[in-house]
C-alpha cells in the first residue's frame, strides 16, 4: 500500500507541473521573473491555478500517509506528517482566497491568501528539515537525509529572499523567479520521497 500512496503523490505532482507549465505558456500577460505564481489565480486562467493548488494538496496528503506507512518504525517522523497535513490544508484552501491585485485596494481575501501561502511554504520547509533529521538517525532511507536537508535549505533560502524582497527593490523585481525556485525545490522534495515510497 505504501507504493500506492507514492504513485498517487507522483500523479498529483505531474498534474501540478502540467498546470503550472500551461499557465506559463498561456497568454496571461504575467512575467515569471517578476510576478508571483498566485497572480495566475486572478486572471481569466484561474482554473489552471486552482487545479495546481488542489493537486499539490493531494500530493501532500498522499505523501504524508506514504511516509507514515514506510517509516512507521521511525519515532522522529511525527512532525513531518503533521506539517504535510498542514501544507495540504493550506494548498487546498488558497485558491478560494485570491491575492489582492497589485496596486489595488486590499480585499477581504488578500490577507488570508498571504497567511495560507506562508503556512504552506513554511510547513513544506519544516517537513524537509524534520525528515532529514528523522532519517539521520539511521534505518530505512538513511542515505536520503542529505537530499532532504539540501532541498530544505533551498526552500529556506528562497523564503528568506521572498521576505527580503519587500524592502529590497532588486529582489522585488525578481520575486517571481525566487518564488519559482521555491516551487521547484518543493516539487523536487515531494518527488524524491514519493519515488522512495514507490520503490
Amino acid at each position: 500500500m505504501t507504493a500506492a500512496y507514492g504513485i498517487v503523490a507522483l500523479a498529483a505532482l505531474a498534474l501540478v507541473v502540467a498546470s503550472l507549465a500551461y499557465l506559463h505558456i498561456a497568454p496571461t500577460g504575467l512575467s515569471p521573473l517578476r510576478d508571483p505564481v498566485s497572480q495566475y489565480g486572478i486572471t481569466p486562467f484561474r482554473a489552471g491555478y486552482r487545479v495546481a493548488t488542489i493537486a499539490f494538496a493531494l500530493a501532500g496528503l498522499a505523501l504524508a500517509v506514504g511516509l507514515h506507512r514506510a517509516l512507521r518504525a521511525n519515532t522522529h517522523l511525527g512532525v513531518v506528517v503533521v506539517m504535510l497535513f498542514v501544507f495540504a490544508l493550506a494548498r487546498a484552501l488558497i485558491s478560494w482566497f485570491p491575492m489582492d491585485t497589485p496596486g489595488a485596494s486590499p480585499t477581504p481575501t488578500g490577507r488570508p491568501h498571504g497567511l495560507l501561502a506562508i503556512t504552506a511554504f513554511g510547513a513544506a520547509t519544516i517537513a524537509a528539515f524534520r525528515l532529514a533529521s528523522a532519517l539521520s538517525h539511521g534505518g530505512r532511507w538513511h542515505s536520503l537525509a542529505t537530499v532532504s536537508s539540501a532541498l530544505g535549505w533551498v526552500m529556506l533560502a528562497s523564503l528568506l529572499a521572498l521576505m527580503l524582497s519587500r524592502g529590497v527593490p532588486a529582489l522585488r523585481e525578481r520575486f517571481g523567479a525566487i518564488e519559482r525556485c521555491f516551487y521547484l525545490s518543493a516539487i523536487g522534495w515531494f518527488a524524491v520521497f514519493a519515488v522512495a515510497c514507490v520503490a
